[in-house]
């Protein structure tokens, strides 16, 4: 397999997604389920700080710290859930695929990992958010004082002009603002893929071969992730209207005088909803894990010349 083209990477990641579709859903909405479970297992176990009354205040505050690890538990089973399928995705590119329990054996001893992993991107992502506005901002106050100047100079032949200047300065500085993110994003986009497929890799060890891996190929990913994006968009939008249409529903029961409807329908739209996200998500997210699997084959083509080794190995 050579390197391949922006339509080769998503046709290539879009023909991985069809040929494995139900299991990498079933694997994705597991991973869903973990987060829910946890998250409703540790709001229960907030219920006692509540009722200190009842519960003795070390006991409550055991079964909080107990909830708080339940649910980073679930977060790190998800994480990982991601992870396996980034691994089985690589072994559909490379052309050795794995089964389901193979690909497990090695993503579970990482788990925490993985959760790691996705942490220090977040942060990264977090700070580099608030770096790159506070620089806009700086940019903005100093354009802002040399274009009331120009106005304040000119007179009023000048306020079309200044008024113009801001409107571009404002486009620019929104651009500026999302190319930097994505730019950030980018770098550390396939990080799952080290920790699921290298061995002896750590969550940080895992940031620097993404950010090695991805160096001089930003442009090119990120037009990926936004050919990615329009092909994930209609699935977005309809899950967007009918969780929409399903809360209208809601509001209109809660704005009527039937509270007996209202109470009956109203979990069960609210589960809909749930049901809705989750199933969306659980859709998309195989769809990416192959995007990024099908970019890290590719750009270890590129640096390291992966498929000779591939090849050699066979």
């Amino acid at each position: 397999m050579k390197s391949l083209t922006v339509g080769n990477v998503v046709s290539a990641g879009l023909r991985i997604y069809r040929d494995r579709f139900l299991e990498y859903f079933r694997i994705a909405f597991i991973g869903y389920l973990w987060v829910l479970s946890s998250f409703l297992i540790t709001s229960l176990c907030f219920v006692p700080i509540f009722y200190r009354n009842i519960f003795p205040g070390v006991i409550s505050i055991i079964i909080g710290l107990l909830g708080i690890f339940i649910l980073i538990y679930g977060l790190a089973k998800f994480a990982a859930m991601n992870g396996l399928i980034a691994r089985m995705a690589f072994g559909e590119v490379t052309e050795k695929p794995e089964t389901e329990k193979e690909a497990r054996r090695h993503i579970k001893p990482r788990m925490w990992q993985f959760l790691l992993a996705s942490i220090l991107v977040t942060l990264i992502v977090f700070f580099g958010f608030i770096v790159f506005y506070l620089i806009l901002t700086i940019v903005s106050v100093i354009i802002g004082a040399i274009i009331s100047s120009i106005i304040s100079l000119g007179g009023d032949n000048f306020n079309a002009f200044g008024f113009v200047l801001l409107v571009l300065f404002g486009i620019f500085g929104f651009l500026f603002l999302l190319f930097a993110l994505t730019w950030l994003i980018s770098r550390y986009f396939i990080i799952e893929l080290p920790l699921a497929v290298e061995d002896g890799i750590t969550a940080g060890a895992a940031l620097g071969r993404s950010w090695d891996l991805t160096k001089g190929s930003v442009i090119r990913l990120q037009i990926i992730v936004f050919v990615a994006f329009l092909i994930s968009l209609p699935i977005i939008i309809v899950i967007q209207v009918v969780s929409t249409i399903l809360q209208i529903v809601v509001g209109s029961l809660a704005a009527s005088d039937n509270y007996l409807i209202y109470s009956l329908f109203s979990p069960l739209f609210s589960i809909l909803i749930l049901a809705i996200s989750f199933a969306g998500g659980a859709l998309l997210i195989p769809f990416w894990q192959a995007i990024k699997a099908v970019i890290y084959y590719d750009l270890r083509v590129r640096r390291e010349g992966l498929g000779m080794e591939l090849e050699e190995n066979n």
